[in-house]
């Protein structure tokens, strides 16, 4: 820890998500500076807390950053001016591709140690949807719980049950009504003090109302969703990191209906290892699984084997998280 810090100080920072990997990479003789993660984020303005102090910070009051921060993200700041001094190196991030044209990346959150990824069990059920958000999850390198919600508004349980096993290596999954704390309370095994459980998925599947009821309270506003296609509204606006009675903290990520890939191949093999596996059984090195002989995807396609939606997917994530400079 810096230089100046009392125990007192030290388990705050312990309880905003503070570990040896920051402390490492604080400097000798740096008693006038103390850390800070940032818990909130907005377009011209960003939110650190210290052991001591919460603070708004315009972005363009902070130039001796070397980068735009991003919510959990951790910084040095000067203990008498308060002024964000450093960035601290990222355990990890998590990203996307810009909407549009603008194929950079987009980081949406910076340490972390799990994902839940949330799902809805309605209309707004997509297998590829769901592909696409694992893959996202392979890329921050963090353990992947998928949290099925709505479980007391679904017919037919099974039936979404079955459609899941055709996605192979599922992580755990968990069925829940986010309404329900007793429903709930077996997620309390990922949400532990200190660590950071990030929540993704679309508008509408119940992120904010699952974060209200693992709080115990009403505290992040929520909507219902739009009958006709069970999409939901964009209700929150910010990522912010929130602190559980457990001392666990999740953040609500805003619901994002473009989840873009950028510079993932290697996380989509990893998702799609199935087929990965497959093609390195094809007789050409190179084969697009098309019209080459001896293709052992396609014949596994044929075969039943393979789904053809899972496949169609995988040949859209893998040219999608090609490196950026191939989109332009």
């Amino acid at each position: 820890m810096t230089d100046g810090t009392s125990g007192t100080e030290e388990s705050a920072l312990v309880s905003l998500g503070w570990s040896t990997f920051f402390t490492n990479q604080v400097p000798a003789n740096s008693g006038n500076l103390e850390p800070a993660r940032v818990i909130a984020m907005s377009r011209q303005s960003f939110e650190p807390q210290s052991a001591t102090l919460k603070q708004t910070v315009r972005i363009r009051d902070a130039p001796r950053l070397d980068e735009r921060p991003t919510t959990g993200d951790w910084l040095l700041c000067d203990r008498t001016t308060h002024e964000p001094t450093q960035l601290l190196k990222r355990k990890n991030v998590l990203q996307r591709r810009r909407s549009g044209q603008d194929h950079r990346a987009q980081t949406m959150l910076a340490n972390f140690e799990k994902i839940f990824l949330v799902v809805s069990l309605n209309q707004n059920f997509n297998e590829s949807r769901i592909e696409r958000g694992l893959v996202l999850a392979a890329q921050s390198g963090v353990e992947t719980i998928i949290v099925l919600t709505k479980i007391d508004q679904c017919a037919d349980l099974d039936a979404f049950r079955s459609r899941l096993q055709h996605i192979p290596s599922l992580p755990s999954v968990h069925e829940v009504d986010a309404r329900d704390a007793t429903s709930c309370a077996h997620l309390a095994s990922h949400l532990r003090h200190g660590q950071t459980v990030a929540l993704l998925g679309s508008s509408g599947v119940g992120k904010s109302t699952l974060i209200n009821t693992l709080i115990g309270e009403a505290r992040q506003a929520t909507q219902t969703i739009r009958d006709q296609d069970a999409k939901g509204r964009h209700t929150t606006v910010r990522r912010t990191l929130i602190q559980l009675p457990s001392g666990a903290i999740v953040v609500d990520n805003p619901g994002v209906r473009e989840l873009g890939i950028v510079d993932g191949e290697d996380a989509v093999a990893m998702v799609f290892e199935d087929i990965s596996n497959l093609a390195g059984q094809c007789r050409f090195a190179n084969c697009q699984h098309d019209k080459e002989p001896a293709c052992v995807v396609r014949a596994a396609i044929e075969e039943g084997n393979l789904e053809p939606r899972r496949f169609g997917n995988y040949v859209k994530l893998r040219l999608e998280s090609k490196p950026s400079s191939t989109h332009s």
